[in-house]
């Protein structure tokens, strides 16, 4: 009996819908017990790319070459792919916070160096509270919430357990309201995460989204930012750049 309790633990997901994004316990405990330096010292640092990517280079012209700028990237490393803010930390001083619930993609984050930035093992919360979840490690990747997240009958049922923090519960762990790159990438929750973001609380430079939806939720996400006023400016492939608009209309 304790083992089945246990397995039906494990496979539960938990809301926290008492916690509200802004609450100073919530961010005092990500503050002194999730976020970290993103750097392993006991490894020697992983070799990465020393070319800018295209949508990078594209955000550092919006920017005017912006030296010293705050980004927040979540998605960085993910299955062997490099970081799209790895350049402007090494080359222009940048510093930030990347976010990385897989367990292994996140022991490679940390071995790439990145001494002026803190990393945190989660995911991005499509509410505007704390979750957990259960992460489902399958061939083509990782599921958050899968078709098997309460099945008794899972196969693999000893599965990780990750926390998901609200946005801008990690912008204020860090003492931060002001970000000049948003990159987002959470593998489908992309607009649920937007949607959370206090954007009268916040000001975000330019935002990225990495989109593989179809158009109808791409035409979306586009006409929610237009009403928080970004510009949609260009996409690469599948990143989608977003200025933010300062000429009030």
């Amino acid at each position: 009996m304790r083992h089945y309790q246990f397995r039906v633990n494990m496979s539960q997901d938990y809301e926290l819908l008492g916690v509200s994004q802004d609450n100073p316990q919530l961010v005092i405990y990500i503050r002194e017990v999730h976020l970290a330096p993103a750097i392993e010292p006991h490894h020697k640092a992983l070799e990465s790319e020393d070319e800018v990517s295209r949508d990078t280079a594209y955000v550092l012209k919006l920017l005017k070459n912006k030296r010293d700028g705050i980004f927040v990237e979540a998605g960085a490393y993910s299955d062997g792919k490099t970081s799209k803010t790895e350049w402007l930390e090494e080359k222009l001083n940048w510093r930030g916070l990347l976010i990385q619930p897989d367990p292994r993609h996140y022991f490679s984050l940390r071995r790439h160096n990145r001494v002026r930035s803190q990393a945190v093992h989660a995911c991005l919360s499509p509410m505007p509270y704390p979750k957990e979840v259960t992460l489902h490690q399958e061939t083509d990747g990782v599921k958050i919430n899968s078709v098997h997240a309460n099945s008794l009958d899972d196969p693999d049922w000893f599965n990780t357990r990750v926390k998901c923090f609200p946005f801008f519960s990690l912008l204020l762990a860090m003492n931060v309201t002001n970000i000049d790159y948003f990159s987002l990438e959470t593998g489908g929750t992309e607009l649920q995460v937007l949607e959370t973001i206090p954007f009268e609380h916040v000001k975000i430079e330019i935002i990225g989204v990495h989109l593989i939806t179809n158009d109808i939720e791409k035409d979306t996400i586009k006409k929610f930012l237009a009403m928080k006023q970004y510009t949609f400016m260009i996409s690469f492939n599948s990143s989608y750049i977003f200025m933010m608009n300062h000429v009030k209309i």
